[in-house]
């Protein structure tokens, strides 16, 4: 049996049964959405067992189908064809924000290009050198490439996240203090921006300038409010501020000094959080910059 035979072989079982499997997945999936249950165990389906030995019956069909057709070496194209099958899921996975199932369509092309790629690795006549190197391709793919891929994901799926809000994306430095978090609250357009420095804290709000935002008279929600997420408050009752220069207010809340820089669109509040010191509060607020998605998903720790 020829070598593009014997991965024929494989790959239409392969094939069909991982887009079995997909669809079994998203089944489930659908039903754990949907399941209310009233005792333990009413949320526990056929499909999970189903789920976990799939892969095992697959690889298990397409030996089946090998030895069927009379192919040498089943048993390795089987095995292989797995692995590689497994590596490239593990890839796309690791490419989406959260795990899922993949289309029914993409299972297929995964499930049956793995398998007679498994093949090939098991009864072509390749060098003992490429024979190798496919061999640790295979090992180094799960635990080297995934984390890579996964990291390089999440910070363009973070990058954006921050996009999306529409808003200058506003950091401060400060001596002493590192950027420590950035978190885009997509709901309410805010960009919360927060800074550490041994016991203290800095948090730099950024939020679409308020209804009714009239200072010095009215100057918005104050940073109890930000923390409550009240960030559209009655102007009758906004808190007052006094001018600091061009676009730039101060409101004193308890002892606490707040400064609010508008932004275009946007306003700016420097909340000194968690005991810092006015003079770390000011320098704050005189270093604000407007960064990029990306160099704030890089200075926030991706």
């Amino acid at each position: 049996m020829e070598v593009i035979e014997r991965a024929v072989a494989a790959a239409v079982p392969g094939a069909l049964g991982a887009a079995v499997w997909a669809s079994a997945w998203r089944t489930e999936l659908r039903f754990q959405a949907s399941c209310e249950p009233t005792v333990i165990g009413d949320c526990m389906s056929w499909r999970l067992p189903a789920l976990l030995i799939g892969p095992l019956v697959v690889t298990a069909l397409v030996w089946f189908v090998l030895r069927l057709a009379g192919a040498d070496r089943a048993a390795p194209s089987a095995l292989l064809g797995a692995v590689v099958a497994a590596d490239a899921l593990l890839l796309w996975e690791a490419a989406q924000p959260r795990w899922l199932p993949p289309s029914g369509g993409l299972a297929a092309l995964l499930g049956g290009t793995g398998f007679a790629l498994g093949v090939f690795l098991a009864v072509a006549r390749l060098p003992l050198v490429v024979q190798v190197l496919a061999a640790v391709l295979l090992l180094v793919v799960p635990f080297g490439l995934v984390p890579v891929v996964y990291q390089a994901a999440r910070q363009n799926g973070r990058a954006e996240a921050f996009a999306r809000l529409g808003l200058p994306l506003t950091v401060t430095r400060v001596h002493g203090y590192r950027l420590v978090a950035a978190h885009p609250n997509q709901r309410d357009r805010v960009l919360t921006v927060t800074l550490s420095g041994g016991q203290h804290s800095i948090t730099v709000w950024t939020i679409p300038v308020p209804a009714g935002f009239a200072p010095p008279a009215h100057c918005g929600p104050t940073t109890g409010d930000l923390d409550a997420r009240r960030f559209a408050v009655d102007p009758a009752v906004a808190p007052p501020c006094q001018l600091v220069r061009a676009e730039h207010w101060l409101r004193l809340e308890r002892t606490d000094r707040v400064h609010l820089l508008r932004r275009g669109d946007a306003l700016v509040v420097v909340d000194p959080g968690v005991g810092a010191p006015a003079a770390d509060v000011d320098a704050a607020a005189a270093n604000l910059t407007e960064v990029s998605p990306r160099q704030l998903v890089e200075s926030s720790g991706g």
